[in-house]
């Protein structure tokens, strides 16, 4: 019911249509099996800190503004979704409006320390996320779980580009163990990048022209994300493209860095559209 990447009005196309809480940053519908999260860089100054970790997991700072937070109300609701049946769906806040990330599922939680927000230290809750891409969300609607050898298949430089593939687009069950579940989401994380090397073949798919110099691991070509994980720029092949060093920092860095990075765009569609021929 919404699409990854799309700025939405959190009143009018939300709340207005789902109902929920329209303050604080979880909200649970009671006529609807929905979850509404939300996430912002405002909401550092109420002592919470989002975003992906290095395994690729969404770190996700429960409700409580003050004081210790307890397991109770929208965070509850974030742990027990799944034996609830309810889908939990992540919205980063931007200028425009709020911008749908994706779907999450739960994996665990922890308790850190983190200030409040009158800045006293306190016991939070920190949910580990994972957040799902349209390809997975599209098999959840259509009941296609993937089997369990490709998710929890360790990705390598040997794997073919298909291989990698299935691997970088593979969605962990929600009922796979804890470990299974952190191990899935590295294991796609890694799969794309070798998948967008391999993809690449030793040329930079920026400029064309052959890697600058090889490695022990072959020819040295950068990943880069086309976009934001938040703006629907998860872990897919059309969005990492292998560049030389040079148009990695121009993608980055150059004046012209956004038409840039859609021509890049325009360039890796056409690429993937020729290999799934």
């Amino acid at each position: 019911m919404f699409e990854i990447g799309k700025i939405y009005n959190r009143r009018s196309d939300i709340h207005s249509k789902y109902g929920g809480q329209e303050r604080g940053g979880i909200s649970t519908p009671a006529k609807f099996p929905y979850i509404f999260i939300f996430t912002g860089n405002n909401g550092e100054q109420y002592g919470y800190t989002d975003g992906y970790n290095k395994e690729g997991v969404f770190n996700y700072t429960g409700e409580g503004q003050e004081g210790d937070m307890k397991m109770t109300k929208g965070n509850l609701a974030i742990r027990d979704h799944q034996k609830n049946r309810k889908s939990i769906y992540l919205f980063e806040k931007v200028e425009t409006g709020y911008n749908f990330v994706g779907l999450c599922n739960y994996i665990d939680d922890r308790i850190e320390k983190l200030n409040d927000r009158n800045g006293e230290l306190r016991d939070a809750i920190v949910f580990r996320l994972d957040v799902k891409n349209i390809e997975e969300i599209t098999s959840s609607i259509n009941s296609v779980e993937t089997p369990k050898a490709v998710y929890i298949t360790k990705p390598s430089k040997g794997k073919s580009l298909q291989q990698l593939r299935e691997i970088a687009l593979s969605s962990t069950p929600t009922h796979a163990s804890t470990q299974e579940k952190i191990q899935s989401i590295q294991n796609r994380s890694t799969a794309i990048k070798l998948y967008a090397k391999k993809r690449a073949n030793g040329i930079c798919e920026g400029c064309n022209e052959i890697a600058p110099f090889e490695t022990k691991s072959g020819p040295y070509l950068e990943v880069h994300h086309l976009t934001r994980l938040a703006d629907g720029g998860a872990d897919l092949p059309q969005n990492v493209i292998a560049l030389c060093p040079t148009c990695h920092r121009k993608a980055h860095y150059s004046l012209d860095c956004l038409e840039f990075n859609n021509q890049l765009i325009n360039k890796v569609a056409t690429i993937e559209v020729a290999l799934s021929k």
